[in-house]
Order: C-alpha cells, then sequence, then structure tokens
C-alpha cells in the first residue's frame, strides 16, 4: 500500500481569517475617509462595503488562485465546501462544470468562495458591531 501526503499551505480557517482582517482595515480606512462614522450599525456599515463592491472583492480576493490549492482545498475539506455551495444557492455542480468559462477557478473555487462568503457573514452578523464598537468607542 503506498501512503501519500498533501500540503496545504493555507487552510480554510486562514482564508476566512484573512478576509475579516481585510474588511477591518477597509472599514478603519473609511472611517478615516469619512465614509463610515461611529454611529452607524452593522447593516449601515456593510451597506457602505457592498455599494462599491469592496466586501466581495475582499471575498474574492481571498480565494486561492492555484488549481493544486483549490484541489488540495476541495480534497480536505469537501463535504464542508459543497454544503458551502450548496447553501449558497448560486447554480448546480452541474452548471459549473458544464460552463467552464464563466468559472475559471472551477467547482473549488466557487465552493471556496461561498464558504469564505457564508464565514464572513457570520463574523458580521455575530462580531463586527462590538468589534467595532470596542476599536472605534462607538455607542
Amino acid at each position: 500500500m503506498r501512503t501519500y501526503t498533501i500540503e496545504i499551505e493555507t487552510d480554510l480557517s486562514d482564508l476566512v481569517s484573512s478576509a475579516i482582517e481585510e474588511i477591518k482595515r477597509s472599514i478603519a480606512y473609511l472611517l478615516k475617509e469619512n465614509e463610515i462614522d461611529e454611529t452607524m450599525d452593522k447593516y449601515s456599515i456593510v451597506d457602505v462595503l457592498e455599494y462599491d463592491g469592496t466586501l466581495h472583492e475582499i471575498i474574492d480576493g481571498s480565494v486561492p488562485v492555484y488549481t493544486a490549492e483549490l484541489e488540495a482545498l476541495m480534497f480536505v475539506y469537501k463535504r464542508t465546501l459543497l454544503d458551502a455551495f450548496e447553501d449558497s444557492g448560486i447554480c448546480t455542480v452541474r452548471e459549473v462544470i458544464s460552463n467552464p468559462d464563466s468559472y475559471p477557478l472551477g467547482l473549488e473555487g466557487v465552493a471556496v468562495y461561498c464558504y469564505i462568503e457564508q464565514m464572513v457573514n457570520a463574523w458580521i452578523e455575530d462580531d463586527l458591531e462590538d468589534w467595532f464598537i470596542e476599536k472605534f468607542g462607538a455607542d
């Protein structure tokens, strides 16, 4: 019997943490630029982040672009990633596979995006407001 070892440079939790840290930096920058103020709630902050696509850009930028990395993540986290993909409701596996020009990172890339997006949305829902108040002294 042969034994194989897979090395993954970044873990799913690393990708999510990186996206959340980038969102925090963006919020701090937008506060400095007076596009966000200390009185805003999490929904208003998210509206600002979504207005110009910043939130989705950050999530998209957190998805690895190398096929080998995506395949390794899918190998290790297949069920978790497929659940996130299915929960997103954006399309079916068949649509991704049959339209490779529309999904250049393949099913793996789309599933990783969906997972990061769901985890970021959970952080926004559960922790953004507390972080914002703690960091910037908002009431």
